[in-house]
């Protein structure tokens, strides 16, 4: 009983660091998560007879839980990419920009030894 209080606590704390229902139901794991804890929680709280053998059940269902987790970790790294693919491509704009410059400042350079002589 004291677990599934623990996660409907860390699935409301969840719920509050998204800003709201809208932007955490948008997984379809979270979804399925909030249902696992939501169902665990209820057959802990009535726990007789028939739910007490679909207790076992909520039991494998956490074992999914684990599945949550990997998509996190899929959609931060997901975000990461984006981030550094943004990144590659500014500095390759800085770099062409930078070699054209440098293109400009060789030829300006040799144009200048060339009158000097």
């Amino acid at each position: 009983m004291v677990i599934s209080a623990l996660f409907m606590v860390e699935l409301c704390a969840s719920i509050w660091s998204f800003n709201g229902l809208l932007q955490y139901f948008k997984s379809w794991f979270r979804c399925f998560d909030t249902t696992v804890i939501i169902a665990s929680f209820v057959i802990d709280v009535c726990l007789t007879g028939i739910l007490e053998e679909a207790g076992s059940v909520v039991v494998i269902l956490r074992l999914f839980r684990v599945i949550k987790i990997v998509d996190e970790f899929k959609v931060e790294a997901e975000e990461q990419v984006d981030d550094l693919k943004e990144k590659i491509k500014s500095l390759e704009r800085q770099n062409g920009q930078l070699i054209a410059a440098n293109g400009a400042l060789k030829l300006r350079e040799s144009g200048g030894d060339e009158t000097s002589q």
